[in-house]
């Protein structure tokens, strides 16, 4: 991280941060990126990557700029990329022909295709360079971080409590616990996901469909369940809308191989991936989530329930949770309850009488203080 860097150089990146969450769910599986470009302490240009395969913030700032950009700065929430192999021309050649006198960036591109290379573009051409390792950029990128550095998708838990921290009603049978506004909010994050994973135990239970309603989703929404057993009904809402979004499901290798049920469910167009078992029933999560990210997802929502849940917390396989507390009580010893979380919340909401809870895992993807807790950060502010 460079000296150079000052509260002002932080401000314009955490602007472009902002921007760059315009294009949320419509970018991936590219990062979302903003950038701000200022003269003589004027904002001269701005822009964020608004879909796959259109122009990167970079060229939208420079295209927009009110003024010569020749001796300006501009700042951006992620290193500019330098290679060929994509679908827009490298925004590196860009900055240079733009004759800036300096770069900020968030953080460097995790890449391997860009990774310093952007920087060293940009410097060997005369443009200073400065790394600000801003830890807002860095959780803004979290999900483009995770499928390059880790091989799997950013991982979101999500969940609804009772106030006496129950997820279901009397022995398991399904209630609603969140509010209108909670569940709108959960549609809102379903629309911005690559894929939602739940349990066999849900579609057992539960019945759902899993797709996004009432909302236009900004990309396929594909379904994916962990079925370790193969037991997932024929006569199931998932089944019957595969018209409504692909159905993945994951069963262990036994169950693969002593299983008619695989060759029908196949037949309906459910893509069946068969995974090693840590222990009878209990699917490799890892795996599992390796062979997610090999898909192409960036992001993945988990609603599970207790026993699912407790196992990504236990093997630290999650980025995010988002935990909706109802101030109704369940108050029925045989409701099942929810797992427990090893840290406080970074942020509460309100939300009509119910509290979202946003929980961030301290692991690799920011590699240092958490940032601001402000809901700007991934998915938007709650408002």
């Amino acid at each position: 991280m460079s000296d150079a860097i000052s509260g002002t150089d932080r401000a314009y990146l955490h602007r472009a941060a902002r921007l760059a969450m315009n294009g949320r769910g419509h970018v991936e599986p590219n990062p979302m990126v903003g950038c701000v470009i200022v003269k003589d302490g004027e904002i001269i240009g701005q822009g964020w990557h608004p879909r796959f395969g259109q122009p990167h913030a970079e060229i939208e700032a420079l295209a927009g700029c009110s003024e010569s950009s020749a001796g300006a700065t501009a700042y951006v929430s992620l290193e500019p990329c330098c290679h060929t192999n994509k679908k827009t021309p490298p925004c590196t050649d860009a900055l240079i022909a733009a004759k800036l006198a300096r770069v900020v960036i968030g953080c460097p591109d995790p890449n391997p295709q860009v990774s310093g290379r952007g920087i060293a573009a940009l410097r060997q051409a005369g443009i200073a360079v400065d790394d600000a390792d801003d830890v807002e950029c860095r959780q803004l990128l979290a999900p483009f971080i995770a499928r390059m550095k880790l091989g799997r998708p950013y991982v979101t838990l999500k969940w609804a409590q009772s106030a006496d921290g129950k997820v279901a009603g009397p022995g398991g049978r399904r209630v609603k616990i969140s509010n209108e506004r909670s569940c709108q909010l959960v549609r809102d994050l379903r629309s911005r996901c690559d894929a939602l994973l739940v349990g066999i135990g849900t579609v057992v239970n539960d019945d759902p469909m899993l797709t996004v309603r009432g909302i236009e989703p900004t990309r396929p929404l594909a379904r994916v369940v962990l079925d370790s057993d193969l037991r997932l009904p024929m006569h199931s809402q998932l089944v019957r809308t595969i018209d409504r979004g692909r159905i993945i499901e994951y069963c262990s290798k036994e169950a693969a191989d002593r299983s008619g049920t695989r060759c029908a469910l196949a037949a309906c167009g459910v893509e069946i991936h068969p995974i090693s078992s840590d222990r009878p029933g209990r699917l490799n999560l890892q795996q599992v989530l390796q062979h997610i990210g090999s898909l192409g997802v960036t992001h993945l929502l988990v609603e599970p329930g207790p026993t699912l849940a407790q196992s990504f917390i236990e093997q630290g396989l999650w980025n995010r949770a988002w935990v909706f507390r109802s101030p109704n009580a369940i108050a029925d010893a045989s409701a099942p309850s929810a797992v427990g979380l090893p840290m406080k919340p970074i942020a509460e909401k309100s939300l009509n009488g119910d509290v979202l809870a946003e929980y961030l895992n301290n692991d690799e993807l920011l590699a240092g203080p958490y940032p601001s807790a402000d809901f700007l950060l991934i998915d938007g502010a709650v408002d």
